[in-house]
């Protein structure tokens, strides 16, 4: 199986077997699919960064001179505590007045080509729900989406999933009861270990998680924790939407399916992966001249392995399918290849030594360090009064800071 000329690890291979083995079961009747992040995914590493690509079409339309990305997050905010059953049409129902817009069914019609735009198939998702067809499973669909039905559905029909039955709700009682199948007979897969583990198995029904990309690739390395720590204030700025946006290609591309971290290793023991966030990140930056003359011979061996080469390539043919209708700078877009060259893990380095002087592979062991990183927020933060005060009490980086962010980073998934 390939994702591109990417092949899967063998530990993907077998996972995708245990999988494939746990539908094939006899006992298995019907099979349920969380649609968000398991059937159908988005190239963002978050949701704001699509709101992002709206801020020009709600200036024309808003007298406010406040940011569409926090006015659009709040007001889903406010809806999902006003209601719990939220709707497209609530959130710009609050967004019209904080906001100042006027016309906001613009702004939902805007919004709405967009998911549907960069809404695509996972493949791994797209495999097991093949794989259901061909054992014919009865399957259905599950969804929390705020979109509306419609739109939900040309989305599925557009990533190849037609015909079956839709179960709008986050009850898994509901979902038992739409499948018409003794619970013990229903095998649930979803992204989430309380509504789509827990909650099945509560009910006497089977359970598959299968982890969404975004938290796969973070966990794979301390890349993107380091990204957060180089640019802890400016990271959420429109002038770093580029980078983020390769990390949302980087996880869609390279842990669709999951696997295990690699101890000594950040980019998966394998260069391909490396060349496609390295390599690929940095040719956004247009005449890239290297800002030392060691960072001059990293360069000049990744050129030279054709693994990583290919990563790269496959990096570009994606951003310009995504991407390459839209103006975006791309600061911090060298970042990555920073990281390499200062923090690199053992094994990442033995994948550039036969293209690097014995001299100075020796230096760079000798010199890399362990990053600071930390975590990865899911979402904008918005710094209030006690989060400033918190910054001089508890300096970023200290013990006491770092398990205080891991909290708030956990209270914004």
């Amino acid at each position: 199986m390939k994702i591109s000329e990417r092949s899967f690890s063998a530990e993907q291979e077998n996972i995708l077997k245990k999988m494939f083995g746990e539908i094939a079961k006899p006992e298995i009747k019907t099979v349920s699919f969380r649609m968000k992040d398991v059937l159908v995914v988005t190239p963002f590493s978050s949701v704001y960064d699509m709101f992002v690509l709206m801020e020009e079409d709600f200036r024309k339309v808003s007298t406010s001179g406040k940011s569409f990305v926090q006015l659009r997050l709040d007001a889903q905010d406010t809806a999902r505590k006003k209601s719990g059953n939220i709707s497209l049409e609530n959130i710009y129902s609050i967004l019209s007045k904080t906001g100042k817009v006027r016309n906001p069914e613009i702004l939902i019609q805007r919004e709405c080509e967009l998911i549907k735009k960069f809404s695509t198939a996972r493949t791994c998702g797209k495999l097991l729900y093949n794989e259901a067809v061909r054992q014919k499973k009865k399957i259905i669909i599950v969804t929390e989406h705020i979109y509306p039905e419609n739109i939900i559905t040309e989305i599925l029909e557009k990533c190849g999933y037609n015909g079956y039955p839709l179960v709008i709700s986050e009850d898994f009682g509901e979902i038992q009861e739409k499948s018409g199948t003794e619970p013990s007979g229903l095998l649930h897969i979803g992204g989430n270990v309380v509504h789509d583990v827990e909650a099945p198995i509560l009910k006497g029904s089977k359970a598959l998680l299968l982890s969404p990309e975004i938290p796969l690739m973070v966990k794979s390395g301390r890349l993107r924790g380091f990204v957060q720590a180089q640019r802890l204030l400016e990271i959420d700025s429109p002038e770093y939407l580029a980078l983020r946006c390769a990390f949302g290609l980087y996880a869609m591309y390279g842990f669709d399916v999951p696997q295990n971290k690699i101890p000594k290793s950040d980019f998966c023991n394998d260069p391909y992966m490396l060349g496609f966030i390295v390599f690929g990140t940095l040719s956004l930056i247009e005449d890239y001249r290297p800002e030392t003359s060691f960072q001059r011979e990293i360069l000049s061996s990744l050129e030279n392995n054709n693994k990583i080469i290919k990563g790269a390539d496959d990096f570009k043919e994606l951003y310009r399918k995504y991407f390459g209708e839209y103006d975006m700078k791309f600061s911090g877009c060298n970042l990555p290849l920073v990281f390499l060259e200062n923090h690199s893990a053992p094994a990442d380095r033995i994948l550039l030594r036969s293209f690097i002087s014995d001299g100075t592979y020796k230096n760079w062991s000798k010199n890399v360090t362990d990053p600071e990183i930390l975590p990865v927020y899911a979402r904008t933060v918005k710094k209030n009064a006690v989060s400033k005060i918190a910054d001089k009490l508890f300096p970023v980086g200290t013990k006491v800071r770092t398990i205080a962010d891991g909290i708030l980073a956990k209270s914004h998934r």
